[in-house]
């Protein structure tokens, strides 16, 4: 069997390690449009900020590829994929064959439609080359602006700070991640990150970005604030172009069903290009790095006729952290309907936020804030949709650990 991987992230990788356990003798062959072998994208602010060096980014080094008999194709851009001839032609002139087809390519950085944004010179943070040109520009005592407070966006203000830059961060919501935090702690955070030095706006609509010997962006309501540096960080949106004129079906990502197959027959998806169908969850996340990893399982357990299901509530089990401050957001953590219930324990002054969301004496959600010791002990009960009745009392002390170690 010869097996054809589209891009070399999360899902990409866990895809070609999975095939290679199942059939040791087929053919593996994963394409990537980046120039270096699979690395943990979510770390490119701390390798920014300085915490790690560039090579503890590498996942994966060119000697595990070739000890495990993976070709991989670096710095390679796909220029048509033929479903009938079962190829897919590279921008370099190669043409590869394939019996089966996974499609990984992740997605690209969205930029707003800002009068005068793409004359200025804007950064965006989607690779190792992003990182490099980031770094490279950044001076200290210099002036940046990122636009998006999502998790990425805060992450990238810490490191700028690190470098010794004076930090804007403008969101456009009144509210920060609205996804992982709930009202109370969205605003407990925001005053973390204020004190941490870094200038937060929020409800800030940008009108226009000026060039000249001192840029700036302008809002709506008049208010202007210059830079130096400025860097778009709103979102992702999945690179579904590489499946146009094949008839596959997509949404804003490629639409997969419960075995990661698209409406064209051997041709997979996984990671943060794919959908999947009657998913209240939506795309995947960058963020939730082991989703794309379970993905890009399943999609190769599938690929080798060893037929497994995903679960599309997959995502809920995931955990998102942030690494400049204690944090910790899991699961359902704003339920509307009545069976749930939410423990709370809150202390504005020492900013901390701990809340539990349970439905029949299970846990469903988590937010931690400012301390997430019990992080570990909690997001496994979320896992294995553990009873915790006989600890319910408890779940939100302080001391939770140490009591929960003297139960057990």
């Amino acid at each position: 069997m010869e097996f054809v991987i589209l891009g070399n992230g999360a899902a990409g990788i866990s895809a070609a390690e999975k095939l290679r356990q199942l059939d040791d003798t087929c053919e593996i062959t994963v394409v990537s449009i980046e120039d270096v072998p699979v690395y943990t994208k979510f770390m490119l602010p701390d390798y920014i900020g300085g915490k790690i060096a560039k090579n503890k980014l590498i996942l994966r080094d060119l000697a595990y590829y070739d000890k495990n008999r993976i070709k991989l194709l670096l710095s390679e851009k796909v220029e048509n994929i033929d479903s009938n001839q079962k190829t897919v032609r590279l921008a370099s002139g190669k043409f590869l064959e394939y019996d089966k087809l996974l499609v990984a390519v992740g997605g690209s950085p969205v930029v707003p439609n800002i009068e005068g944004l793409k004359e200025t010179g804007y950064f965006t943070l989607n690779s190792i080359s992003d990182a490099d040109r980031i770094i490279e520009n950044a001076a200290e005592g210099q002036k940046a602006v990122v636009i998006g407070a999502g998790l990425t966006g805060i992450e990238t203000a810490f490191a700028l700070k690190r470098l010794g830059m004076d930090v804007t961060l403008v969101e456009k919501g009144a509210r920060i991640l609205t996804q992982q935090l709930d009202a109370a702690s969205a605003e407990m955070l925001v005053e973390m990150i204020r004190n941490e030095g870094i200038e937060l706006l929020l409800q800030r609509d940008i009108k226009r970005v000026v060039k000249s010997d001192e840029s700036r962006i302008e809002m709506a309501d008049g208010e202007e604030i210059s830079f130096n540096m400025l860097i778009v960080s709103i979102g992702t949106k999945p690179n579904i172009d590489v499946v146009k004129g094949l008839g596959i079906n997509t949404n804003r990502g490629i639409l997969v069903n419960s075995y990661m197959e698209t409406s064209v027959k051997d041709i997979y998806a996984a990671g943060d290009v794919a959908e999947l169908q009657n998913n209240n969850v939506g795309t995947v996340s960058s963020y939730i790095w082991p989703n794309a990893l379970s993905q890009g399982k399943c999609a190769a357990s599938n690929m080798a006729g060893q037929v497994q299901e995903f679960s599309s509530d997959a995502g809920f089990s995931n955990a998102v952290r942030l690494r400049d401050i204690p944090f910790l957001s899991m699961g359902m953590i704003n339920p509307v309907e009545k069976e749930y219930e939410s423990l709370v324990f809150c202390d504005r002054e020492a900013h901390l936020y701990r809340k539990v969301v349970l439905k029949d004496n299970k846990i469903k959600g988590l937010i931690l804030l400012g301390d997430t010791s019990s992080g570990n002990i909690l997001s496994d009960f979320v896992k294995k949709e553990k009873d915790v009745s006989s600890i319910k009392d408890i779940l939100i002390e302080k001391d939770f650990v140490e009591k929960y170690k003297n139960i057990i």
